[in-house]
């Protein structure tokens, strides 16, 4: 059985860890657990009154049919 030196035990331990650390840290993101639907990141009222007093319509003239 071939023995590995230690130096490259120790770097394979520390690569190891280092993976394990970037993982850990970015592992929401790559397995989809974050990407829950949140209606309030969505969430639209409506045009204001500034949009309405712009573009208003004459709703009196649709009504009559």
């Amino acid at each position: 059985m071939r023995q590995i030196p230690l130096q490259t035990s120790v770097l394979a331990s520390h690569l190891r860890h280092a993976i394990g650390v970037v993982v850990t840290f970015l592992g929401p993101s790559w397995d989809g657990q974050d990407k829950k639907y949140r209606p309030e990141e969505h969430y639209m009222r409506g045009p204001g009154p500034k949009w309405r007093e712009k573009h208003s319509l004459h709703r009196g003239s649709t009504r009559g049919v």
